[in-house]
């Protein structure tokens, strides 16, 4: 692909990148030093297939950028290139232990000035200054010239940023590898051929250069649809930077700040997305950076959307976390919020944040709880988890952004599709089972919610002392084995009809004792659940007898009064 003939494309080593006279820059815009312990033993992992023989070993594209005079901005490849060069630094580390240790001391001092001036920089003949071959970002560059290329620890590690520290924690990593790989040979030559002859020309890159911005989107995009590893963050942040006007860049590169800190770098192309979604169709993540760049093109559009970003950034966390700030004083808001993070929904975000910002706060609840009603007949009950789902959800928040819907009356109606009517769901619930080893919080919820219903309380699931009484034990004893064989208490045992509340020293008292010195104890409890428990014997067919009368409870808890 080439614009104008602005595009170069070459095969090249390590030692072609950095290994010259040329200047490579992280642009300020570009996201932070990233790099953790996986990426860095995945790296260590294709250097030892390197050593083992292997000829060559390809590091996937990078993308540069010419900014003349043998300047180059890294527009990708900045992760990889910054942590190779930390081998660098670690090899030369490990040559300069030899010097400190006596060994070979003036060939090894002769060895780390000819690589110190081939992969990381040289004094100008003119200024006498010294010049690195590479500059991070504004963040990391800082800590990267004055601690790492210079070889100076810092004085609190604890005190750097998370960036710096994982920059200073890679260093080291590398240096122990190499430590250890060359712990029977003190030769410093092997250590400079390691990194000169293998690592510098055995690591190969797809190498794209391009000469205007222009073009280097274009890459970026055309990368990131190929699946190369450019993530939406980084192509909207370089190009909405792009689009702002100097006046205006400082504002933008402060907004963007807030946004990412806000929802966290990781969340950021979730968060984009449902945002999207919830005012637009149903878009595919790898299309997403496409869709935006043809709505937001200048620099005042960059600040609207930035604006409107900045403003659902904390809604969009508090949505999706009940112990969050923003729900103070809302209590029936955070117990819905608290719901669907059960119940992991997420599909539903984009409804809801359209529902958040165009209804009144007595619909935004009643929403809630449609959502929340919804997702709990139609997921975790009805083990459906279709793409039917996101798409409805997509069309409703449409509608509700374009004041189409504007009421929870409304909005149920227009979700009907996802309303798992009363006949399936109690045939659902009659046969679920849930085991407490792993979904001990969603059972304590069924539970108490029904609990609830029977004893007219409203009791916090998560708030009472209430522990989970399995009335067939999970380690039934033989005086089970008549009712229970042991080929089918399993099956049994994580069954809702199983299960009751109990206080703890009456669940205690219980252990695994039969079902006679049970049934007694329940009915000293305070829990209707379990005083409700009434049979002369407890059987597979009471168990199934029981789970059906749960159902028929659970079926008026989780009901919505719009489709009766």
């Amino acid at each position: 692909m080439a614009v104008n003939h602005s595009l170069n494309t070459s095969t090249v080593s390590l030692s072609d990148i950095i290994g010259n006279g040329k200047i490579y820059k992280v642009p300020p815009y570009q996201r932070d030093y990233s790099w953790k312990q996986d990426h860095w033993e995945d790296l260590w992992a294709d250097i030892l297939t390197i050593l083992d023989g292997s000829s060559i070993h390809y590091m996937g594209s990078i993308v540069l950028q010419d900014k003349g005079d043998k300047n180059y901005s890294i527009i990708d490849g900045q992760q990889r290139i910054s942590t190779l060069t930390l081998i660098v630094l670690a090899t030369i580390r490990a040559i300069q232990n030899l010097v400190d240790r006596g060994i070979n001391k003036d060939n090894n001092i002769e060895r780390i000035a000819i690589l110190t001036k081939k992969f990381l920089g040289d004094k100008d003949p003119g200024s006498l200054t010294y010049s690195a071959k590479l500059e991070l970002n504004e963040n990391n560059n800082s800590f990267f010239q004055t601690h790492l290329m210079v070889f100076r620890q810092p004085l609190h590690e604890k005190t750097l940023g998370d960036s710096d520290r994982l920059l200073w924690q890679a260093y080291h990593f590398f240096l122990r590898k190499i430590t250890a790989h060359f712990h029977n040979n003190n030769n410093g030559e092997d250590l400079a051929n390691f990194l000169n002859k293998q690592v510098a020309e055995r690591m190969m890159f797809i190498q794209i250069v391009v000469e205007d911005e222009l073009s280097a989107y274009t890459v970026f995009e055309t990368l990131n649809s190929r699946g190369v590893g450019l993530t939406v963050t980084d192509l909207l942040k370089n190009y909405l930077f792009s689009l702002s006007t100097k006046v205006d860049l400082a504002h933008v590169k402060e907004k963007w700040r807030k946004i990412v800190d806000t929802v966290g770098l990781d969340n950021f192309p979730t968060f984009l997305r449902h945002f999207w979604n919830s005012k637009n169709n149903l878009i595919r993540p790898e299309y997403l950076f496409r869709a935006m760049k043809e709505v937001v093109k200048t620099s005042p559009k960059v600040i609207e959307l930035l604006d409107e970003l900045e403003q659902n950034a904390q809604l969009y966390n508090a949505l999706s976390y009940a112990s969050d700030p923003f729900w103070i004083g809302q209590r029936d808001q955070k117990k819905r919020i608290k719901e669907l993070e059960l119940f992991k929904e997420k599909h539903a975000l984009p409804l809801l944040l359209a529902a958040y910002n165009k209804l009144t706060a007595e619909e935004f609840t009643k929403v809630l709880r449609v959502v929340s009603v919804i997702s709990f007949r139609y997921s975790i009950i009805g083990g459906l988890y279709t793409n039917l789902k996101e798409a409805i959800y997509n069309k409703a928040a449409i509608k509700i952004s374009n004041n189409d819907l504007t009421t929870a009356f409304s909005i149920a109606k227009e979700l009907k599709t996802l309303y798992t009517n009363d006949h399936d769901f109690r045939n659902d619930f009659s046969t679920i089972t849930i085991s407490t080893k792993s979904n001990k919080k969603l059972v304590r919820y069924i539970l108490f919610e029904i609990e609830n219903h029977l004893a007219h309380t409203d009791t916090d699931y998560e708030d009472s002392p209430a522990t989970i009484e399995h009335i067939l034990p999970e380690n039934a004893g033989d005086e089970w084995v008549a009712n229970f064989p042991v080929s089918i208490q399993e099956s049994f045992v994580f069954r809702l009809g199983n299960f009751t509340l109990l206080e703890d020293d009456k669940n205690r008292a219980c252990g695994t004792k039969h079902f006679e010195t049970k049934k007694a104890i329940y009915q000293t409890s305070q829990y209707a659940i379990s005083k409700q428990i009434v049979s002369q014997d407890w059987t597979p067919n009471t168990v199934e007898n029981r789970q059906s009368r749960l159902a028929e409870f659970a079926t008026a808890c989780w009901r919505l009064p719009y489709f009766e």
